[in-house]
């Protein structure tokens, strides 16, 4: 039944509230500094999450971030992961290639060593979680409500993670993709309010919009119709970032264009032209626009932050000559092995 009095909604409210306050409920946090803080310190009940990026953009990257970091911070936290863009097998393979240096042919293909098999061991080991839950393939969104529903019926008291890799891969049976987007959409909305700590996480793409703009410094920050099926996407979600690594789309000098005094808290990442403007460094760096945060303080104006994917050499002519490989999940270890020509073929 969707009806509810008032005085028991305010009452139940009211006891999470004060869980909050004593301490004895947290939020999620997510292990991404400006996304908990968009958040307001973490995920909270029935929060939903909107990343969005172009392919190859480090989207889904995103995300194992904050699925690792859940597991080994909120390990008590029953994680749902819908699993549309890579299957169990690609992700695990994925994973024990990252952490044990080895390529997936040699993994696959090379008899393993005693050393080998215990590395193995170890990666598979944190895979093995009975409070984590896959949909392996894309679904229908009725699927997704059913299977979502067993999973807030099976754990009424425990606090659920949903995140959906990726939005646009739903199972398409309304012969238009856009019409079981929305329909997916709508079985969030409903199943956002079935349980006292839900929240979601779902992946989106960004269209074509963004690409006719690159040439225009002026245009190049991220909006709202540049989201892939924005509309009913954009209203649902709480918090909403856009993520753009400069590079990826050929932008290779300047990346936007402002007052040079604009955004103090990203220094490190201007570089400044003539008069007084600047431009952001678009090599090796990663940017997150946030076009939504709901809840968030009206005064609080840093809605873009960034992070250094890899240095660039510089030559002595002071221009970009290589830049540093991008590891699959790791940006720390990284070493310069490619030319720049080169970089946008890289898969990411």
């Amino acid at each position: 039944m969707a009806l509810h009095k008032s005085t028991d909604l305010t009452n139940q409210t009211i006891k999470l509230i004060a869980d909050f306050q004593s301490g004895k409920v947290q939020p999620i946090s997510t292990g991404i500094p400006h996304l908990d803080k968009a958040c307001g310190k973490g995920l909270t009940p029935s929060l939903i999450v909107g990343i969005t990026a172009r392919s190859f953009s480090g989207k889904t990257f995103d995300l194992e971030r904050i699925q690792s970091n859940i597991r080994e911070k909120h390990p008590d936290v029953i994680q749902f992961h819908a699993n549309w863009e890579l299957n169990f097998f690609k992700i695990l393979l994925r994973d024990i290639s990252q952490k044990t240096g080895k390529t997936q042919s040699e993994i696959l293909y090379n008899n393993p060593t005693k050393e080998d098999l215990i590395e193995l061991s170890k990666v598979c080991d944190l895979h093995r979680n009975d409070n984590i839950y896959y949909e392996n393939e894309p679904v229908t969104p009725e699927q997704f409500f059913l299977d979502v529903k067993e999973l807030i019926d099976k754990h009424p008291n425990e606090r659920i993670v949903v995140t959906v890799d990726n939005l646009e891969n739903i199972l398409d049976t309304k012969n238009n993709q856009k019409s079981s987007i929305d329909a997916f959409l709508t079985q969030v909305n409903r199943l956002k309010d079935m349980h006292w700590f839900i929240s979601f996480i779902i992946l989106n793409q960004l269209n074509d919009n963004i690409l006719s703009r690159i040439d225009n410094p002026k245009l190049h920050k991220p909006k709202e119709s540049d989201i892939y099926s924005s509309g009913q996407f954009y209203k649902l979600c709480d918090v909403l970032y856009v993520k753009i690594l400069p590079w990826r789309l050929h932008i290779t000098d300047k990346f936007m264009i402002f007052n040079k005094d604009a955004y103090p808290w990203l220094e490190d990442f201007k570089i400044f032209g003539k008069g007084d403007s600047a431009s952001f460094e678009p090599n090796g760096n990663a940017y997150y626009f946030y076009l939504k945060r709901r809840g968030s303080d009206i005064k609080d104006v840093q809605d873009i932050f960034a992070e250094r994917i890899f240095k660039v050499e510089q030559s002595v002519d002071n221009k970009p000559t290589k830049i540093a490989d991008i590891p699959v999940f790791n940006f720390e270890n990284v070493t310069p092995n490619f030319d720049l020509d080169n970089a946008f073929d890289k898969p990411f």
